[in-house]
């Protein structure tokens, strides 16, 4: 049996900002889904409190994996630069990126409704924040699938 040789560094870098684009990702869309459902169940009546903990808890991760996958992302695209395709790969990574804005404008608008939920006296707007978590939710999903066709056509 002939050994296999050492891995190069840059393979075994690369592998690694893959590994931690992936992680971020996981982090960044499950906790979307699992805020968004915390919010479909905390019942309309009540003060929301444990939906909006966890939403609080939610915003520090959900920034940390976006800016996670910003730097990843510029580095996976970083490693390919010399050969990406162009036709309709690049038509859906101009989506995708375009989809990142999207959800990055809207991400800030939520935090900021959190923000204000915090600050204020007054009964919590449940549905309100379980949209923007939907809508979260679905534009991370949106993301995703888009990544899984730019990876694997």
């Amino acid at each position: 049996m002939v050994p296999l040789p050492p891995p190069r560094p840059l393979a075994v870098t690369t592998l690694g900002v893959r590994w931690l684009h992936v992680l971020a990702a996981t982090v960044a869309v499950g906790g979307g889904v699992l805020t968004w459902l915390r919010f479909r169940v905390e019942p309309f009546d009540g003060e929301g409190r444990d939906a909006v903990r966890l939403a609080r808890a939610y915003e520090w991760l959900f920034w940390a994996a976006v800016g996670t996958l910003v730097m990843t992302g510029v580095g996976n695209l970083g490693a390919f630069a010399p050969t990406l395709p162009g036709g309709a790969w690049r038509a859906t990574l101009d989506a995708k990126l375009a989809l990142v804005v999207v959800v990055l404008v809207g991400s800030a608008v939520r935090t900021r409704l959190l923000v204000r939920v915090r600050r204020s006296a007054g009964g919590v707007p449940m549905r309100l924040l379980r949209r923007a978590y939907g809508a979260t939710a679905l534009g991370l999903v949106a993301l995703l699938t888009l990544a899984e066709v730019l990876a694997h056509g």
